[in-house]
């Protein structure tokens, strides 16, 4: 690749393509760490890595990379929580302009005058605070567990990232939210929470749900257990 002239058409294909800024980041740092490793066709970077490049929070950058393999930018691969994520960087130059960025020109937005940009980069911006109002409302798993759990080490951090990446944000936070219920602040009981979801398949707030409910008569089946133990034991005493 050359790094220059892929530069210039992706700036070029912003004229007439809508990528949000977030995702603009991403495909830069990108850029900047295949340049670092000799423009590999393949290349492993750590999604912290990439998040404190980029400055990103992590459901932002999970959405950036998404437009941006959405939008034939990058090819990413996912192989286990041991490794870092694989990235393929496709060439900008001689790229064709999508249908939507086809029908913004028709519409209207000129291509090449002041006033066809100008209404073409209002409607990003616009797009763009919409989806930074959308990820506000959506916790955040690293935050979440230093407000509530504890501090956050170099290790867990990772390790939330790579659970994130197999599983999702929501069940990550809702780990720790169950940990919180039984009051167990430390994160090998929240990563035990996870492995067991892992393990039969949840992969939705509603399917972690769905298993509570299966499994709440077997709990309480084992408390009346416990209970008939303790019960027996305390007599024996009074005996």
């Amino acid at each position: 690749m050359n790094y220059l002239k892929e530069l210039n058409a992706f700036l070029d294909q912003l004229e007439l393509e809508e990528l949000s800024l977030p995702a603009s980041m991403l495909w830069i740092s990108l850029m900047h760490f295949n340049n670092k490793v000799g423009w590999k066709k393949e290349f492993a970077v750590p999604s912290a890595t990439l998040m404190t490049k980029a400055r990103l929070t992590e459901s932002t950058f999970k959405r950036a990379r998404a437009e941006l393999k959405e939008k034939g930018y990058i090819k990413h691969t996912f192989i286990n929580r041991n490794r870092a994520p694989l990235y393929e960087m496709i060439s900008r130059i001689n790229k064709p302009v999508t249908e939507e960025a086809g029908e913004g020109v028709s519409a209207g937005v000129g291509v090449g005058t002041d006033v066809g940009l100008s209404a073409l980069f209002k409607r990003k911006e616009r797009k763009r605070k919409e989806r930074d109002e959308e990820a506000a409302t959506d916790p955040n798993p690293h935050e979440f567990y230093e407000q509530n759990i504890g501090m956050l080490t170099p290790y867990t951090a990772e390790s939330i990232t790579q659970w994130c990446e197999e599983l999702s944000d929501e069940l990550v936070v809702e780990s720790m939210k169950r940990a919180l219920q039984h009051n167990k602040r430390f994160y090998k009981y929240c990563e035990a929470i996870l492995k067991r979801w892992q393990a039969v398949g949840v992969t939705t707030l509603k399917g972690a749900e769905a298993l509570a409910l299966e499994q709440r008569p077997n709990i309480k089946e084992s408390d009346e257990k416990e209970d008939d133990i303790f019960e027996k034991i305390r007599r024996e005493r009074n005996i």
